[in-house]
Order: C-alpha cells, then structure tokens, then sequence
C-alpha cells in the first residue's frame, strides 16, 4: 500500500480524540494534532526547498509516478582506459599518452559528450538506482528502444544476435530495478535491428525474425494477447493502469493503455518501406492500428499513452506517415451512434466519453525537449479537419478517409487485419482465409479495397518520396536542433486561432552519455484532481480560473529530470571512494519549477512557447536544458 499524504485525517482525529473526557486520551491527542502540525510543517518546508531530500518524496495517493527511460545503448564490448576514436573498444597503441593523439581516455561509467556507447557499468548502476529509489514508488515504466549499441566501429561490426543478447541484458535489468506487478513497456529503436535503420514489411522473414527474438528477449514484456499483433508489425498495446468500475463510479478514474509503436514504419532513412499513401504501407496500417486502438479504449473507459522511439516531425518521418499520424492522434474519434444512424447528433455532449492522449514520449535524438504536433495546415489538409466534424444539418457527421471507414465499420484489408491479428479475442470465420503472404506481408486473400465512390483518397496526399529514397533535411530551417525547435513554436502561435487540435510530443534525454546519462520520472493523476489542490502541493501561485480547474484521470502533472555526473564518479572510482548506488543520479530540475505551468497539457505547452519565443533569456535556458548544459 501506498502511504498517504500525512495532511489528510488529521483534523478529524483531533475532533474525536477531543471528544473522549478521559486525560489519558487528552494528552495522546495533543500529541497527535503536534505531530501532525509537525508533518505539515516539514513538507512545506520540503516542499520549499528548505529541507535535503535524501531521496524522492512519496506523493499523495491521488498522484502516481511513471519512468520514461531510454537509448541505453549497451555495449558489452566497451573498455577503460580506451581511446575514444575507436568508439571505446581498444587501448591506445603502447606508451601512448593522452596528448598523443589528442583524444580522452575513458572512465568506467563512460565519458560524456563523446560518441561511444553505455558500458556494462552504467548499465549496472542504473539498474541498482532504480531499484534502491524508485522500484517502490513507480506506477509503471516506458523504455522507448535502442537497447543495441551502434554499428560505428568498422573493426567490430555488431552481429543481429548481438544486438538480441543486448535487449535480453536491457529487459533483465529492468525487471531487477522494479518489482514484477510494475509494468514495463518495451519499444523498437531503429539500432534493435540489423542492419540499423532497415526494418522490411510484415510479412518479410527478416522482419519476423526480428519480432519473434525481440519478444523472446524481452520474455513477459509483451502481453501474451498481444504476440500476435507484435509478431505481425512490432507494435502493441499495454494496460499500465487499470480502474474497477466502483473506481469508475465514484472517483472518476479512468485506466490508462500504453500503446508502443514502431516508428521504423514511418522513419524516413528505413529503406525497406515506402510511404504511407497506399493500401499495402505497413506505416499505413500502424496508423489504423492505432485508430482502432482509440476505439478499443473507447469502449473500455481507457485513456491512452503513444511512446516510441523515433518522435514524430516532418523531418523525421515520411510526408504522408506524418500527416496520418498527426492527423489521427489529434482528431477525435466519436461513437458508433453519431457516425451513421444520427449525423446531425450533439458530437460536443459526447466527448467525455472520449478516450484521451495524454502523453506521447519519444527517444533517438538524446536531447531533452519538446515540441508540437498537428502545427502544419498544408500538412493536415485543413479543409479536411474544418469539415472533420460537421453540424450543419444535411451534412455528413464526419469526413472519413477510406481506411478510416475499413477500421470503423471493419470492412475491407483493415477489417481483416482487426479479426484476423489486431483483435485478441476475435476468431475468423470459417470462410475467411488467415493465409499471410510471406513476400509482402499482407493477408492473401483480400482483393478489393472497400473504397467508397466520392470518398477522399489518401493515395491522393501525395508523398514526396521517391522510391526508397532517403530525404534530406528542410534547408529552410536552422540547422541548429533548438532554434529550429524556437521557429516551430513561432509557426504554432501564429496559426493558433485557425487550428485549435494540438499535441505534444516529448523527447527525453538518454541513458547512453550522448550528453548525460539522464531520465525523467512523470508524476500523474490517478484520479481526478483540482488544479488548485495541485498547485497548493507544488507550493506555487495561480491565477482563479485555472486553479479552480479539475483536471481528469491521466492527465500529466509534471517531470523531474535526473542525471548522473559520471565525470565525478569516475573520479571517485579512481580515488577508491566509490559511489553510493543512491546518489548515483540527482534531481537535475523540475518542469512545473522552471517553466511556472500547471500540468503537461497543450494548453500549459503553449502558454510556455509563447513566453520562449518573446524572451532571449528564456530561450537561453530553453536551449541549456534541451542540452542538459546545467548538468555542469
């Protein structure tokens, strides 16, 4: 059980112990109303920074906690003492000092800001951290891929079985770290497959192999409904959170479902796959997974989390996979009875209902950001989205693209796929052939595409890829990965008031030393809370109308960032002090204290982007965080 907050009851237990005339009880109820006067005042004054915390507070039993953790990058192959121009696998050539070459030698957590890989030993103090101050107090936990080391040295190229043994290596550590009733959700990087950035369509014997010694590796990570969907594309769906329906009734809580995606689907430099504008794109059916998947979450009073490993812009991914995802995640899907049998039903009464992301987290680039998703009109076909939900009378209820209706009514190749793969529970029927066409990838037996006539064609978005071709970076924007961030969020204000369906996409920094070893731990709400009660326990300030404000089950309140000076304990290593596997990592800074905002949600991001943008030193700090520079 978890401890609760040491301010609730205690005002009700005075009264009553006041009431019993006995002395005895008198003077144990003075003690009782001291002591907690005396919590109160020592988790103000925590709370205030005036006390040291030895270690992470426990918060109040409506708040959880959850750990994203990513790109940890294992390489059992790294040495000490070794050069790092050979990527830290071989000492320097006899009598060789470091001036002589001009590189720094490694320490045994590693070296930061260099381009080597995690050693085993940060791999193992991380482990132990986790263990010792979170595995306790952790709801659930995200580890968004890139468990495998890179491909960078040519004199020790890295095998598939290699890059295998490192997720098992990866997937028992996490399993130390935290009890067996905390979920963990595993997630495909674009270095957990070989070659790196090459991942072909289902269907394709390199790409089950890949899927069934993945699952192998990460053993129970996958639930075993959902092996089949995972042994078709690499993704699948996870339940983190789970809500009675007593819970449900009384407290407003909703579960919550981890949806893991395989963003090689989408990624530009993945050769193997094209585009996701035709029928057969293996990103094109992720993404009506992930449309059937809100429906699922639907129906069960599920809220959602996306994570993956490659974060979703239009550099990153392919034209038409970014415009379907974005487009996807930031509409929302109605019910069954306002899609056909009743258009001109009231759409807005219904969206309580509705099923929420509330978090999509990403990894691959190190840094520690954020950003926005659904800015770009050309890119969403904003006729599309204003006509999305029509209430004029004689219109259609929606605008629904072909594969939309193939996933809803479940018609077609993605109705197929939804009985014959994606449905845990679903049985084919006895005239529908689950044959799988090894070459391709995609079920055998589906001839037709169930297009509407008049039906908008998602073909027709066309997507600049050519072939297989790799695309180049828009030249029009800075170079720099934070001004170009800055200049988004520039695009994102002017055009707030024309496009009102935002997300946000956060990437966290990593455990590899790109940078820091580093991760964030979420906090969340469980159950519905006020904006004032939350505010009041992150003693900050604000403003009546947002305080007042309840904010629903699963919405993100706020992240600390935490990271590992490694250059120091390297050093203590070598002195003989050692380091206490505690104190490994530290508190770098918390959201909600930098940035002043209320929770994770859009509108505190916008609110945030807004100040950036106006102020230079914001944009500094903006910039100092990204690349955790407060670290030193």
């Amino acid at each position: 059980m978890r401890e609760t907050s040491p301010l609730l009851g205690s005002s009700s237990s005075c009264r009553r112990a006041a009431r019993n005339r006995r002395w005895g009880v008198w003077i144990a109820a003075g003690l009782a109303c001291v002591g907690s006067a005396s919590i109160l005042l020592l988790f103000l004054m925590s709370t205030a920074g005036m006390l040291p915390r030895s270690g992470p507070a426990e918060p109040p039993a409506s708040v959880g906690r959850f750990i994203h953790i990513t790109d940890l990058h294992i390489d059992p192959s790294y040495r000490e003492g070794s050069t790092t121009y050979s990527q830290c696998h071989r000492q320097p050539p006899h009598g060789a000092t470091a001036d002589d070459d001009g590189h720094r030698r490694t320490g045994v957590f590693g070296i930061p800001r260099v381009k080597c890989d995690s050693p085993p030993a940060l791999i193992n103090a991380t482990r132990d951290h986790l263990r010792l101050e979170w595995g306790d107090k952790t709801d659930f936990v995200l580890w968004t891929g890139d468990s495998g080391r890179h491909d960078g040295d040519a004199e020790m190229p890295r095998t598939f079985d290699e890059i295998i043994e490192q997720n098992r290596i990866a997937a028992n550590a996490m399993r130390h770290a935290f009890p067996a009733h905390v979920p963990i959700v595993p997630n495909i990087g674009n270095n957990d497959v070989s070659p790196h950035n090459e991942l072909p369509a289902p269907g394709h014997k390199r790409a089950r192999r890949t899927f069934a010694q993945l699952a192998r590796a990460w053993k129970d990570l996958v639930p075993s409904d959902q092996l089949k969907t995972f042994y078709y594309g690499g993704y699948f769906a996870k339940d983190v959170m789970l809500a009675s329906r007593s819970e449900k009734a009384t407290l407003g809580r909703r579960g919550l479902t981890a949806l893991s995606l395989n963003t090689m689907y989408w990624y530009r430099a993945n050769a193997k796959v094209g585009g996701c504008k035709a029928n057969d794109s293996p990103g094109l059916a992720q993404i009506a997974w992930i449309r059937y998947q809100i429906r699922r979450a639907r129906e069960r009073g599920h809220d959602l989390i996306l994570i993956g490993h490659v974060s979703p812009d239009a550099e990153n991914y392919r034209p038409t996979c970014y415009r379907g995802y974005a487009r996807t995640v930031t509409q929302l899907v109605p019910p069954p009875s306002l899609m056909g049998a009743d258009p001109a039903a009231n759409y807005s009464a219904q969206q309580q209902q509705l099923p929420a992301i509330h978090a999509q987290l990403f990894g691959h680039s190190n840094v520690d950001v954020w950003s926005f998703i659904g800015q770009d009109i050309s890119a969403l076909a904003e006729e599309d989205l204003n006509n999305n939900i029509n209430t004029n009378s004689g219109g259609d209820a929606r605008r629904r693209l072909w594969w939309e209706r193939e996933v809803d009514e479940e018609t077609g190749r993605f109705g197929k796929l939804i009985r014959q793969v994606w449905s845990a529970d679903a049985t084919p029927s006895a005239n529908q052939s689950t044959a799988v066409d090894e070459d391709s990838g995609l079920l055998a037996n589906d001839n037709d595409d169930g297009r509407i006539l008049g039906e908008t064609l998602w073909e027709n978005m066309v997507d600049d890829v050519s072939g297989n071709d790799v695309l180049a970076p828009n030249k029009a924007l800075p170079s720099d990965y934070v001004d170009k961030l800055i200049k988004e969020f520039e695009r994102v204000l002017m055009l707030k008031s024309r496009h009102p369906r935002l997300g946000v996409t956060t990437i966290s920094p990593s455990i590899i030393p790109k940078f820091v070893p580093s991760f964030r731990v979420f906090s969340y709400a469980r159950s519905p809370i006020k904006g004032k009660w939350w505010r009041q326990q992150q003693n900050q300030q604000q403003e009546l109308s947002l305080s007042q404000m309840l904010l629903p089950s699963g919405t993100l309140l706020d992240y600390d960032v935490y990271w590992a000076n490694i250059a120091q304990h390297n050093k203590q290593v070598e002195s003989g002090s050692g380091v206490a596997k505690s104190e490994f990592f530290q508190r770098l800074y918390r959201f909600s204290s930098e940035y002043g905002l209320l929770d994770l949600s859009p509108d505190s991001y916008l609110k945030w982007a807004r100040k950036l943008v106006e102020s230079k030193k914001l944009r500094k700090r903006f910039r100092s965080l990204a690349y955790l520079e407060p670290a030193y």
